[in-house]
């Protein structure tokens, strides 16, 4: 699949994604189901290579 976006909506992405990713993360931690709690981690690490994706094609520096 490809997706085109414009520069503008990649930054909106970026900035997305990083408002959402502490709450995913506190998430994680709060899940008491296993199988729900490996299911929010792949959801991170998928949301964490697209940021890092998108960063790079912005031009932009992985935040820590």
């Amino acid at each position: 699949m490809q997706l085109t976006v414009t520069h503008e909506e990649a930054e909106v992405l970026v900035d997305v994604l990083n408002a959402y990713l502490p709450e995913l993360r506190e998430e994680v931690y709060k899940t008491e189901s296993f199988d729900l709690r490996e299911h929010w981690k792949r959801r991170e690490t998928v949301l964490k290579a697209l940021l890092t994706r998108l960063g790079a094609l912005l031009g932009q520096p992985r935040p820590c």
